[in-house]
């Protein structure tokens, strides 16, 4: 049976399903063109450029250890979060050793419990 133009009408002016609108916008939303495109040329500024980081024993990267007790692996893990090569400990009495720009020593008290740190 052929459709009339009046039935034909009639179909398109029922309301749509929430599916179809939603089928419709994903549609369109997928023509849209990106506002931040960037010409290919070479007047693009430069990469941003971040700081190295420093080189050298830092004690300040091993500060979360005092008023602990000194033991060997928290030595160990003091040394490698100061960023030096070695680590010792030092008690008050101790002589002073040669300065060594890459070596955290630990200042303790007798007991063991971490007072300072510093490099050298």
């Amino acid at each position: 049976m052929p459709m009339t133009s009046r039935a034909f009408l009639t179909n398109f002016r029922r309301p749509l399903g929430p599916a179809a609108c939603a089928l419709g916008l994903a549609a369109l939303a997928g023509c849209q063109m990106r506002g931040d495109v960037r010409p290919l040329s070479s007047e693009l500024p430069p990469p941003p450029v971040f700081a190295a980081p420093p080189e050298g024993c830092q004690p300040g990267g091993a500060r979360f250890a005092l008023g602990r007790t000194i033991t060997a692996p928290l030595l160990e893990e003091m040394r490698m979060r100061a960023g030096a090569r070695l680590a010792r400990t030092a008690l008050p009495n101790d002589a002073p050793l040669a300065a060594d720009a890459q070596r955290l020593t630990v200042d303790i008290d007798p007991a063991g419990r971490i007072l300072g740190l510093r490099c050298g």
